[in-house]
């Protein structure tokens, strides 16, 4: 099995406008892509080809459907790959997605700490999987919105949140996820603080006790005789 090739994540806040694009030809649209490492978008079709799932170990399905594609959007036998389904209503405009975008992303995040490879897909993996994965960024790499949906098509070129629906709820979950980032960032700081006081405190105890066992009289030694 050849290895996987994930592409480079974006850095924390950082703008991915100038990354390399690879080439992309129009069937690359019936494929899947890797966005970030574990993370893979593209259509639903692609849980009917067995060896896209061999090759990328796809162990977790997630697809975003609303509820009229229910019959044609459904879970099928895969031995060892599991199915969550977000039923997510087709107006979106009229919708408030905050609480489905929290949850992909905690599904998501759950996986990829567990190292488990997820393919986000939806009937054509252009609109509402490329939506998801970009919700995804932007709570876990502190990006706006246009810089998320960017990152994803430098990977996936036809990834295209809809204008007046997923674009601007995306838009909209922007200052969410920045308040999330200001916090995760404090609490890291924190924690950082943390360890430079123990690893101080470690040093102090070091170097007392080294100054003890300096204190102490050292042995003398049997004068040896060359023979």
């Amino acid at each position: 099995m050849a290895k996987i090739w994930w592409p480079r994540p974006p850095e924390f806040g950082a703008s991915p406008i100038h990354l390399s694009v690879p080439i992309w030809n129009y069937d690359d649209r019936y494929l899947g892509q890797p966005i970030v490492p574990h993370v893979l978008t593209g259509p639903y079709h692609l849980v009917r080809k067995p060896q896209f799932l061999e090759d990328y170990e796809i162990k977790v399905i997630l697809c975003i459907r609303d509820p009229s594609e229910q019959r044609f959007l459904r879970q099928i036998e895969l031995p060892g790959i599991e199915f969550v389904f977000l039923d997510v209503p087709a107006d979106v405009r009229k919708t408030n997605i905050i609480p489905f975008f929290n949850s992909a992303t905690t599904t998501i995040t759950e996986l990829v700490q567990r190292e488990l490879n997820v393919l986000v897909c939806c009937s054509d993996g252009i609109d509402k999987s490329a939506s998801f994965v970009a919700a995804y960024l932007m709570n876990t790499y502190g990006l706006k919105a246009m810089d998320a949906i960017t990152f994803v098509q430098n990977q996936r070129y036809c990834a295209t949140p809809s204008v007046n629906g997923y674009r601007i709820k995306l838009i909209e979950y922007e200052p969410i996820c920045a308040a999330r980032c200001v916090d995760k960032c404090q609490l890291n700081g924190q924690k950082a603080a943390r360890r430079r006081d123990d690893d101080d405190d470690g040093c102090s105890e070091t170097a007392s006790e080294m100054t003890c066992v300096t204190d102490r009289p050292i042995a003398s030694l049997p004068n040896k005789r060359a023979r």
